[in-house]
């Protein structure tokens, strides 16, 4: 749910923008090298690729029942090697990275580093001892402790592409850098994801994408979703206490879901529970019955507009730092003064083509 939380916030938002008539090109990345993942895989005897797959279609079920938008393009770390590979040499060849025993970023040859989470040197140490990620200073390790890597040796039992840097596999953040560009080129409207996602793995990414293209900013906007905790602790696969979408579905239905999950400020964390998901279950139902009568009564071929004024208020809410808490009072309110129209319309991009029923 926490995953959903995010993907629906964002879906809201591309939702918004083109319905004022921008087109957006939606970029979704899926990171099927990395740490986590291996681990999972050597841990539950499957192949990395496998797993990847299943996970990757896992969430697009999720997803499309939640009524998505599809993004654009789903680019995979593992179909962009070639041009992580040139993109970690460009950053060698200009002076941005060294090797040792793997090839890094110098943080030091980028002003800034830090900014963006507003870390201090202090505090993004403290967090990269905190998982583990702290590494050593030496003549074959890193310069600096804050130096990250962009091209690093496998473990046996995970893949290796050859490169000029030896066989290996790319760091998590140059992943993300090249498919930006690539697929978007070298400024971005709006990046984001989870606020978990700000330090450190979108400070580095800022930072060699800077260096990489000498444009700034490297993305105008940054968009982050708190985190969604249960029974007081954040959601995660370490500590067992995942509320998956699936489970939601046996206690609602999805607009219930979608419409639960956007009923909180996005930048915010929150606690799911189960009493606040059917509240919005026992909302949509309401919604639902609304809506089947009016199309029962309703003249065929008449298509009433929505309330000016109703919709002015949800345009205003959403335009609001995507307050999505002000727009669902908004289509509340649509139901309430028995407006279809409005609640169409506001149904269009607060739930999009979730099921009702």
């Amino acid at each position: 749910m926490g995953h959903a939380f995010t993907f629906s916030m964002f879906d809201v938002l591309v939702r918004f923008i083109e319905s004022t008539g921008v087109r957006v090109k939606y970029v979704q990345n899926v990171t099927d090298i990395d740490d986590p993942l291996f681990e999972r895989a050597r841990r539950d005897d499957i192949d990395w690729r496998d797993l990847a797959e299943r996970e990757t279609q896992v969430h697009i079920r999720d997803m499309t029942v939640l009524g998505w938008r599809p993004p654009d393009v789903m680019p995979r770390a593992s179909d962009e090697i070639k041009r992580i590979t040139a993109a970690a040499s460009r950053l060698k060849a200009s002076g941005y990275a060294y090797r040792t025993d793997a090839l890094y970023f110098d943080i030091s040859k980028y002003r800034g580093y830090g900014r963006l989470s507003h870390r201090t040197r202090r505090s993004m140490l403290r967090k990269l001892r905190d998982e583990s990620l702290l590494g050593t200073v030496g003549p074959e390790a890193k310069r600096d402790l804050l130096d990250f890597p962009l091209w690093r040796a496998s473990a046996p039992d995970e893949p290796a592409w050859p490169s000029k840097f030896g066989e290996g596999r790319p760091g998590w953040h140059i992943e993300c850098s090249v498919m930006a560009q690539h697929y978007l080129g070298p400024q971005v409207d709006i990046h984001g994801g989870g606020r978990d996602l700000v330090f450190s793995h979108h400070e580095s990414e800022r930072a060699q994408s800077e260096s990489l293209t000498h444009k700034a900013p490297f993305a105008r906007a940054w968009v982050h979703t708190g985190m969604v905790r249960y029974n007081g602790r954040k959601m995660s696969k370490s500590l067992g206490n995942l509320v998956k979408v699936s489970q939601a579905l046996q206690r609602a239905p999805a607009a219930a879901v979608r419409l639960y999950l956007i009923s909180h400020r996005y930048r915010r964390d929150w606690d799911f529970e189960w009493t606040g998901l059917l509240r919005s279950a026992r909302f949509v139902e309401r919604m639902r019955k609304f809506l089947a009568d009016d199309a029962r009564t309703s003249k065929h071929g008449v298509k009433p507009k929505p309330g000016t004024k109703l919709m002015a208020e949800f345009n205003a809410a959403l335009a609001d730092d995507l307050d999505t808490p002000r727009a669902v009072r908004a289509l509340r309110s649509a139901v309430r003064q028995r407006d279809a129209a409005a609640v169409r319309a506001m149904s269009q991009i607060l739930i999009g083509s979730a099921s009702l029923t």
